[in-house]
C-alpha cells in the first residue's frame, strides 16, 4: 500500500495544506512547531478516525462545524480517494466517503478503511508501520517482546499471552497456594467450624417441642379469659349505651309530639278540603261568581222594592246624601295615598321619626262641594223618577251630577299633585319632611273617610269598605233606574249562580259555624294557602325527628336486665388471671425464643454448610480447569511464537548485518528476547547503550514488518525517531532507512539538518 497525495482542509494547526508523496523516500524537513506530528496524525486519522482525546487535540482553534481533508492511496493495484470530516464534539456527525478513482464510484467498507487495506487495527498500526519518536525515547527495546507477541498472536487481541498466564497463575495461587494457604483451604476450615456448630445446635432443639406445648396450653387459657373479659366489657358498654338511649327516647317523645301536632293540623286542614283536588284559581273563580251573586241579589232587592228604599240601604243612602259619591279615580287616588303613606311609615320606622303629613285642603274642600252637588242632583233626579214628575227634575239632577263629576276630577288632580309632592319629599327630603308628609296624608285620608263615618286608622280596610258601599250604592241607583223592568231574569241568574256555588261547596266539609257562602269560599282559600305551609312544617318536623334518631342510634334499643356487680366481678377476675397467664407465657416465650434462635441458626448453618460444600467443589473444579488452561496456554504460546522465530531471525539478521558488521552472533528466543553471543557468553541488550538498544529495536521492528506483510508492502511513517542518536549511530540509521526505502514507501519527519535523509 502506498500514499499518493493528501489535502488538509483543516486539521490541528494545518489548514489548506497539500502534499504529493514519492513512491520510495519522502523526507519532511521542517522546524519544531511546524506541524510534523500533526501531518503524521492526519494520515492515521484518515485511515482509522479519531478517538476522544485525539479529537480534542486536533480540533482547530477557530470555531467551525467540522474539520478534515482528503487522502489518496494505492492498494493492490487500485487507487482510492478517502474524504473524511470530523465533528468537534459528536462522533456521530463524522462523515467518511471512499471513492474508487478508476471507476469514480463510491466504495463501502464494513470496517475502517485502514483495517480493510492494511489488515491492521489502529493499535497494531501504531505498533508496526507507524514509528513515532517516543518509541525509541521511552525504551522500545524493553517492551518489544510483549508487543511482538501481541501482534503475532492476533492484532485484535488486547491482552498478551504473558498477561493471561500471569492472571491464571495469580488466581491459582489465590485458590490454593499450598496445603495451608488459599481460598479452598479457608473454605474447608470454615466448613469444619460450621459442622461443629451444627452438632452443638442440634442438642438444644430437642427441648423446643415441650416448650411449645406449654405455650399452646397457656394460649388456650388466655383466649378463654380474654373471651370472658371481652364479654364483660361488651355487656358494660351495651348497658351504658342503653341507658343513654333511654334518656334519648324521652327526648324523642318531644319530637314525636311536634310531628303529631303538625299531622293533626294538616289533617284538620285536609278534612275541610275533603281530598278534593282544587286550585286557588278555581276558588277565586267561584268567589267571583259569589260576588256577582251578591250583586244580583242586591239588584233584585232594589227592583223588588223600587218605590220605597230598602231598610238595608237606609244608612247607606243617608251617608251618601251627606257626601258626594266618590269616583273610581278618586278611590284610586286614595289608594295611592295609602301606599305612599305606608311607605313613609316604613321609612319613618327605619329612622324612628314620624313625619308630618301634607293636607290637601283645596282638594278636600273641592271634593266636599262636589259631593254636595252630587247628592243634591241624585235627590232631585230620584224624586222626579219616583213621582213621575216633569223631566226637568231629572235634567236638573243630571246637571248637578255633571258639575259634581267635574269637581271630583279637579279634586283628584289636586290630590295627585299633593301625592307627587309628598313623594318627592319622601324621596329627596329628610326624616322631618317624611313626618310632615305623613301627617298631611293622614289628615287628608281621615277627612275623606270621615265623610263615610269611618274613623279607623286601618285606611286600607276603610278604602275597601268605601269601595263596597260605593259599589252597593251605584248598584242601588242602577236598580232604581231599572225598577220598571221585570226581575225574572235576575231571579233566574241568582238561582243558577246559587246552585253552581252550592254544588262547588258541597264537595268540601265546611264547618257548621260558617254562615255564608262567601265565608265558606274564604275558608277554602285560607285552607289552600295553609296546606303548603303545613306540609312544609310537617316535613321539617319529620326530618328533625329522623335526624335525632340517626344521630343517637335509636333504631334499636335493648333493655336486657343484667347484674352490673356480677359483670364487674367477672371482669376483674378475668383481668387478674390474664395478668398471671401472660407473665407465665412471657417466661416460656423467652426460653422458646432462645431455642428458636438456635433452630434458625441451625437451619442457617445447614444452608451455610451446603453452600460451603458447593463453593469448595466449584473452586476445586475451577482450580483443576485453570491448571489445564495454564498448561494448554503455555504450550499454545510456545507453538505460536516458534512459528515466527525463524522468519524474525532471518529479517533481523539482514538488517543487523547491513549496519553492524562485527556483531554476527546473536540469538532470539520464543519470547523475542535478543541476546548477543560473545566469547564470555550470551549478553542481553541491557548491557549495551541506549542508542545501541534503539538501533536493534528498529531492526526488530523492520523485521516484524517483513513478517507481517509478505505480499502487499505497506508504507512506513517515521516521526523523527532518532532525536537522541550521536553522529555515528545516525549515519548507521540513515544507511538503514535508505535501504528500507528501496522496499517500502517511507515518510520521514525530522527537524534537524543532521538527521535529514
Amino acid at each position: 500500500m502506498k500514499l499518493l497525495s493528501m489535502y488538509v482542509d483543516n486539521f490541528g494547526k494545518l489548514s489548506g495544506f497539500t502534499y504529493n508523496f514519492e513512491s520510495s523516500m519522502n523526507t519532511i524537513y521542517e522546524e519544531n512547531g511546524w506541524g510534523k506530528s500533526t501531518f503524521a496524525a492526519f494520515i492515521k486519522a484518515m485511515l482509522y478516525g479519531l478517538d476522544r482525546d485525539s479529537r480534542a487535540k486536533y480540533t482547530p482553534w477557530t470555531n467551525m462545524a467540522s474539520f478534515g481533508g482528503t487522502l489518496v492511496v494505492e492498494s493492490n493495484g487500485k487507487q482510492y480517494r478517502i474524504e473524511r470530516s470530523f465533528s468537534p464534539k459528536r462522533p456521530s456527525l463524522d462523515t467518511l466517503k471512499v471513492y474508487d478513482i478508476n471507476s469514480g464510484l463510491e466504495k463501502t467498507f464494513k470496517n475502517e478503511i485502514g483495517e480493510e487495506l492494511l489488515n491492521l487495527n489502529d493499535e497494531s498500526f501504531e505498533r508496526s508501520v507507524f514509528i513515532p519518536q517516543w518509541e525509541t525515547d521511552e525504551g522500545f527495546n524493553s517492551d518489544i517482546e510483549a508487543k511482538l507477541a501481541n501482534l503475532i498472536g492476533g492484532t485484535d487481541d488486547s491482552q498478551t499471552f504473558d498477561d493471561a498466564i500471569e492472571q491464571l497463575t495469580s488466581h491459582l495461587h489465590l485458590l490454593k497456594l499450598n496445603s495451608k494457604k488459599g481460598l479452598i483451604i479457608d473454605k474447608k476450615k470454615e466448613l469444619f467450624d460450621v459442622e461443629t456448630e451444627i452438632n452443638e445446635a442440634s442438642e438444644l432443639i430437642k427441648s423446643a417441642e415441650d416448650l411449645r406445648k406449654s405455650v399452646d396450653k397457656l394460649d388456650i387459657e388466655i383466649d378463654k379469659q380474654n373471651e370472658i373479659k371481652n364479654n364483660a366489657k361488651n355487656q358494660l358498654i351495651n348497658y351504658s349505651k342503653n341507658q343513654d338511649k333511654k334518656i334519648r327516647v324521652q327526648q324523642l317523645m318531644n319530637y314525636e309530639n311536634e310531628v303529631k301536632e303538625a299531622e293533626d293540623e294538616l289533617f284538620e286542614n285536609d278534612t275541610i278540603l275533603n281530598g278534593v283536588n282544587v286550585t286557588s284559581s278555581e276558588i277565586d273563580s267561584v268567589q267571583e261568581k259569589n260576588s256577582r251573586l251578591e250583586q244580583l241579589k242586591f239588584e233584585y232587592e232594589i227592583l223588588k222594592n223600587s218605590v220605597s228604599v230598602p231598610e238595608l240601604y237606609t244608612d247607606l243612602i243617608k251617608t251618601y246624601n251627606k257626601d258626594t259619591v266618590p269616583t273610581e279615580e278618586k278611590l284610586d287616588s286614595i289608594e295611592r295615598k295609602i301606599e305612599k303613606y305606608n311607605g313613609i311609615l316604613s321609612v319613618i320606622e327605619a329612622h324612628r321619626v314620624i313625619p308630618k303629613e301634607d293636607k290637601p285642603i283645596a282638594g278636600i274642600v273641592l271634593a266636599i262641594i262636589s259631593s254636595l252637588f252630587l247628592i243634591a242632583g241624585l235627590g232631585i233626579a230620584l224624586y222626579g223618577v219616583i213621582k213621575d214628575m216633569n223631566k226637568m227634575f231629572i235634567i236638573s239632577g243630571g246637571s248637578l251630577g255633571a258639575i259634581a263629576l267635574i269637581g271630583y276630577i279637579f279634586a283628584f288632580l289636586r290630590f295627585r299633585k299633593t301625592s307627587d309632592i309628598n313623594t318627592e319629599r319622601l324621596v329627596g327630603g329628610n326624616v322631618k319632611a317624611y313626618d310632615f308628609e305623613k301627617r298631611e296624608l293622614e289628615e287628608s285620608m281621615r277627612e275623606f273617610f270621615g265623610k263615610f263615618h269611618l274613623y279607623s286608622s286601618d285606611f286600607a280596610n276603610n278604602l275597601n269598605i268605601v269601595r263596597v258601599n260605593t259599589s252597593k250604592y251605584n248598584n242601588y241607583v242602577e236598580c232604581v233606574n231599572l225598577s220598571k223592568r221585570g226581575n225574572l231574569e235576575i231571579e233566574s241568574r241568582i238561582k243558577y249562580l246559587s246552585c253552581d256555588i252550592k254544588k262547588f261547596l258541597d264537595k268540601f266539609i265546611v264547618p257548621t259555624d260558617v254562615i255564608s257562602d262567601g265565608e265558606g269560599l274564604q275558608l277554602l282559600h285560607e285552607c289552600m294557602a295553609r296546606k303548603t305551609e303545613l306540609e312544609t312544617r310537617l316535613a321539617y318536623k319529620i326530618k328533625e325527628r329522623d335526624e335525632f334518631i340517626k344521630e343517637n342510634n335509636l333504631d334499636s334499643i335493648e333493655y336486657d336486665d343484667i347484674d352490673i356487680d356480677l359483670v364487674n366481678s367477672n371482669l376483674v377476675s378475668a383481668e387478674t388471671k390474664l395478668e398471671t397467664l401472660v407473665n407465665e407465657r412471657i417466661q416460656y416465650m423467652t426460653r422458646l425464643s432462645d431455642v428458636d434462635d438456635e433452630i434458625r441458626s441451625y437451619e442457617d448453618l445447614l444452608k451455610k454448610k451446603s453452600n460451603l460444600e458447593s463453593d469448595i467443589k466449584r473452586m476445586e473444579n475451577q482450580y483443576r480447569l485453570m491448571n489445564l488452561s495454564l498448561e494448554y496456554l503455555t504450550q499454545s504460546q510456545n507453538s505460536l511464537l516458534e512459528k515466527y522465530v525463524k522468519p524474525m531471525k532471518d529479517s533481523v539478521k539482514k538488517y543487523i548485518e547491513l549496519i553492524l558488521k562485527k556483531y554476527k552472533d546473536y540469538s532470539i528466543d520464543v519470547n523475542f528476547k535478543f541476546r548477543f553471543v560473545t566469547d564470555s557468553g550470551a549478553k542481553e541488550l541491557g548491557y549495551y547503550s541506549k542508542g545501541f538498544q534503539s538501533i536493534i529495536a528498529l531492526c526488530m521492528r523492520l523485521a516484524l514488518i517483513d513478517c507481517l506483510y509478505p505480499n502487499e508492502k505497506p508504507f512506513i511513517v517515521l516521526d523523527d525517531p532518532f532525536v537522541n542518536y550521536d553522529d555515528e549511530k545516525m549515519d548507521l540509521c540513515k544507511k538503514l532507512i535508505k535501504e528500507v526505502s528501496k522496499k517500502y514507501q517511507v515518510v520521514y519527519f525530522t527537524c534537524h539538518e543532521s538527521r535529514k535523509i
